[in-house]
């Protein structure tokens, strides 16, 4: 994430408590009771098993509280989607071996989720919540939930600093959800382009949502606009940030975190 970090926190106990895990970093967000996110805190570059890098989480006193709600998204490419639950696949797929494995089934649709966080992820967090205190999802299942009862085509765009989130639905229904790994503009045109293809959709007409950090003024969006005939960066009037925010930030730069406090049950 590219987030910038801040923290305009009053009664903080009862406040709800987002966190995003990825392979390198750990970030958190906390919302009041209005759904205005007032908090946001990135450790980046960061390696789950040396206790040091941990420590410096466990010590967060924001982390200390208690929360109404905690909810967990791992920003993770270890995920498969199934039509029937079958959990004797676990041992047969590819990226799951060494993972703490999850399922979970998909809102509004008959496909069922398989994915994985590290030992030392889920250590980590059962530390910080406790084991059965917090809930954890895929980002596929939140944006599930997200868009369920939405019968139009789309595709949903979500940018992080070194990787893409795709996810298509047609008919109220995922048809294709991914997460690439990115180095430049042309890297995100190209993922967009052939999951497209992939969907059966014209380029120059199907809407395409975007979400993470990207302005309409930017570079990539430009660039992107010349490829992408009906694309938008997505705004939710539920998506609002504490009005004591002077900069220049946007709502659409945490969505991931939006998701977790609108979707997540």
């Amino acid at each position: 994430m590219l987030q910038s970090d801040f923290q305009f926190l009053e009664n903080i106990n009862e406040y709800r408590l987002s966190v995003v895990l990825m392979a390198d970093s750990f970030f958190y967000a906390i919302f009041d009771t209005e759904n205005r996110l007032v908090c946001h805190k990135s450790f980046k570059e960061i390696k789950y098993s040396i206790p040091f890098c941990t420590d410096i989480i466990l010590n967060d006193e924001n982390l200390k509280f208690t929360f109404t709600r905690i909810i967990v998204v791992a920003h993770t490419n270890a995920t498969y989607h199934i039509q029937q639950q079958d959990d004797k696949l676990l041992s047969l797929l590819p990226g799951l071996e060494l993972k703490s494995k999850k399922v979970e089934k998909l809102p509004g649709n008959e496909i069922y989720n398989y994915f994985g966080i590290s030992p030392h992820q889920e250590a980590l967090v059962d530390r910080l919540f406790g084991a059965q205190s917090y809930i954890l999802k895929s980002e596929s299942a939140l944006l599930s939930s997200y868009y369920i009862g939405n019968f139009y085509e789309f595709i949903h765009v979500h940018l992080e600093s070194s990787s893409v989130v795709l996810y298509v639905q047609k008919d109220g229904k995922m048809v294709f959800y991914n997460i690439f790994f990115t180095n430049g503009m042309n890297d995100i045109l190209y993922f967009i382009l052939a999951t497209s293809a992939f969907a059966n959709m014209n380029p120059e007409t199907v809407k395409v949502k975007m979400t993470g950090w990207i302005e309409s003024e930017s570079l990539l969006f430009k660039h992107l606009s010349g490829y992408l005939g009906n694309i938008e960066i997505l705004e939710d009037s539920q998506c609002t940030m504490s009005p004591f925010i002077t900069t220049d930030i946007k709502p659409h730069y945490y969505f991931l975190h939006y998701l977790n406090i609108l979707c997540a049950s």
